[in-house]
């Protein structure tokens, strides 16, 4: 009964009063749903993506045909896979191309027209695959319809081996792409290195995908570049490098986090190292709050700028200044190995970051299975908020993360093997895996009652639209209140016209029957009465008790002005403006003068009365003339004049 009571009180003030929202921040998010996609064979997604839809785009590689994957005739080894999910993780599309050779998907964004861009990599010629430059993989980019339809596709690089990992629409409509090239010619050109060893590249195309431009840095070793982030105009991307040449700071000792700057045209600004004496990398970047960069990827170092080690490879998070000055370093894992692949920036200026980690010691406190997908929330400054293992008893790998600030939803994407923990549906080896998080709104609404002693304080949930919490409702109790609480309980109108009556009251509101009024069980009823009329309205609570007032409409034949003959401006509450009295159908206009003739006032609205000031300044006592003009309903005109009192 207190249920069905709690859910009836929460649907009639959800109408009739403000809603208070809270969100809780430091808090882990809540699981609302996880689930697998694929088909018998590996299926790995490398990004995921929110769509104006309000779905999500998820893009990466599969070696299936079958399950949720389309049939490929020519599938070999892997295709690039698309998967269009609806808010509620329902697949609405799948789309898979390629030919016999390798094929992939590292990012996605959606275009200004509802379609894609996907960007990845291909060595095939065959199966729809345009050609390329050599016989190794080249950059591969797909120009997708909103359905999922291949509008278009471009290939770029040079003849040896070229990778694209990142793709970033900007604000004058083009992209940005972030790769990896061995190529030192075709449309990559100015590679630092030679032979197998591969430079960082940064292209920019058209929405037409038409290169602009493209730059390599890098120096005689390895270097690549996996994210990008563009502040004022300033392209700052990340990865790491083995070089100590070239584009590339000498004091590099193995390899080490890279950060690069470049202006609009491609030029360099600045190129950064951080890193101890063996191997760390960074695979993902966020801007802060307060502009600054936050990079995360992974260490094997214990020493240099790294100190905290906890295993033979941990996460690492560093945040820097945009001219690349160190200003924290955070390491978290166990004696296991852990890497990052993906950070973001939440709605508090902290940092979620999330990889994989394979330790059950340490920092790690929940260990699921094999590898888990591993979130971890760092505050601004780098200390450690709370940590979070998710997946099964096999292994999780997560990959990207994204948030919907608006709705304070998180999304997380990996592959899978696992059929237990938070997965219960394993298609195949292993499965794209999706977990989205919603931290509930807490919702404050006032709830009617005869006696707020007699209250038991309740909560209520709410659920999507997906049937999943969305809300968690608390009701405030307050003490039933009158029909008309804190407004006029009267008006005036003319013969002939309606007027709508307002209702304040906390619960229920019922009126009176009468003929003149067009409903009795809403808030707001319209009244049309033909005499002066009073009416009686009846606020209801829930709970069984209930508060009765009364409104009167005035009805009048004509037009009525009445004209007091003085007014006390002394702000005291009672009698502080002077004008007519009454109600005018059309035509109105008030006119005050002083004994010079000046007219110190003038209105053309009877509500608009005179606060005894002229050009700001306050009157003193005296005798003051007005002149009133206004018509009545059959048209006619009328003028009253004559004089009044200010009295201090």
């Amino acid at each position: 009964m207190k249920g069905q009571l709690v859910k009836n009180i929460y649907q009639l003030l959800l109408l009739l009063l403000p809603v208070i929202p809270v969100y809780l921040k430091a808090q882990i998010p809540p699981r609302q749903w996880a689930q697998h996609y694929g088909g018998a064979n590996v299926d790995i997604p490398y990004t995921i993506k929110f769509t104006a839809d309000g779905g999500t785009v998820v893009a990466g590689y599969t070696d299936s045909k079958s399950g949720d994957v389309s049939a490929q005739p020519n599938r070999e080894y892997w295709d690039l896979w698309v998967l269009k999910l609806d808010k509620c993780g329902t697949i609405q599309w799948e789309k898979s191309f390629g030919g016999r050779g390798y094929e992939s998907a590292r990012d996605i964004v959606q275009t200004a027209d509802g379609g894609y861009m996907v960007l990845g990599e291909t060595n095939s010629t065959d199966g729809g695959v345009i050609a390329g430059y050599g016989g190794t993989k080249d950059i591969w980019l797909l120009k997708l319809s909103a359905s999922g339809n291949l509008e278009w596709q471009k290939r770029y690089g040079g003849s040896g081996l070229d990778i694209g990992n990142h793709i970033e629409l900007t604000t004058d409509g083009s992209f940005l792409i972030a790769a990896t090239s061995s190529s030192n010619d075709g449309d990559i050109r100015g590679n630092h290195s030679t032979g197998t060893f591969t430079d960082g590249v940064l292209m920019k195309i058209n929405a037409a995908g038409n290169l602009l431009w493209s730059k390599c840095f890098g120096g005689s070793k390895n270097e690549e570049l996996f994210d990008i982030e563009v502040i004022n105009g300033t392209i700052f991307a990340v990865g790491f490098t083995n070089s100590i040449d070239g584009d590339i700071p000498p004091d590099q000792k193995n390899y080490d986090m890279w950060l690069l700057a470049i202006d609009a045209g491609g030029n360099k600004v600045l190129s950064k190292i951080y890193g101890g004496s063996q191997n760390d990398v960074a695979y993902c970047m966020t801007k802060g709050a307060n502009g600054s960069l936050t990079l995360a990827g992974y260490t094997t170092s214990s020493d240099g700028d790294v100190s905290g080690a906890k295993g033979s490879q941990d996460y690492w998070v560093i945040n820097l200044d945009q001219k690349g000055k160190l200003n924290w370093q955070k390491v978290l894992g166990g004696t296991d190995a852990e890497y990052a692949k993906t950070i973001l920036t939440d709605s508090d200026s902290s940092y979620i970051i999330g990889g994989v980690s394979y330790s059950n010691d340490g920092d790690i406190n929940g260990a699921l299975g094999e590898g888990d997908f591993w979130t971890v929330k760092l505050s601004p400054t780098g200390n450690e908020v709370w940590k979070k293992n998710w997946g099964g008893n096999r292994n999780d790998h997560l990959r990207f993360m994204i948030r919907n600030p608006a709705r304070n939803e998180y999304y997380l994407a990996g592959d899978s093997e696992s059929g237990d923990g938070d997965f219960n549906n394993t298609i195949g080896d292993a499965d794209f895996a999706i977990i989205k998080l919603k931290i509930p709104e807490l919702l404050t609404q006032d709830s009617a009652v005869c006696n707020i002693n007699g209250f038991i304080p309740f909560e209520d949930t709410l659920y999507d639209i997906c049937g999943f919490d969305s809300a968690i409702v608390k009701y405030n109790p307050v003490v039933l209140n009158g029909p008309f609480e804190s407004i006029r309980k009267s008006d005036t109108v003319f013969a002939g016209q309606s007027v709508t009556l307002h209702a304040n009251g906390n619960g229920i509101i019922s009126w009176n029957t009468h003929s003149s009024l067009s409903c009795t069980d809403c808030s707001n009823p319209v009244a049309t009465p033909q005499v002066t009329t009073v009416y009686t309205a009846t606020n209801r609570s829930p709970d069984g008790c209930q508060v009765s007032d009364q409104f009167t409409v005035v009805v009048l034949n004509d037009a009525l002005v009445n004209i007091p003959t003085g007014f006390t401006p002394n702000a005291d509450g009672r009698n502080d403006h002077f004008g007519p009295l009454g109600k005018v159908p059309d035509g109105y206009r008030l006119q005050i003068y002083n004994r010079n003739g000046e007219v110190v006032f003038k209105s053309s609205a009877i509500n608009q009365r005179w606060d005894g000031r002229y050009k700001g300044m306050l009157q003193p006592t005296g005798v003051f003339i007005y002149l009133v003009d206004y018509k009545d309903l059959q048209n006619k005109p009328h003028q009253q004049k004559g004089t009044f009192v200010l009295i201090r």
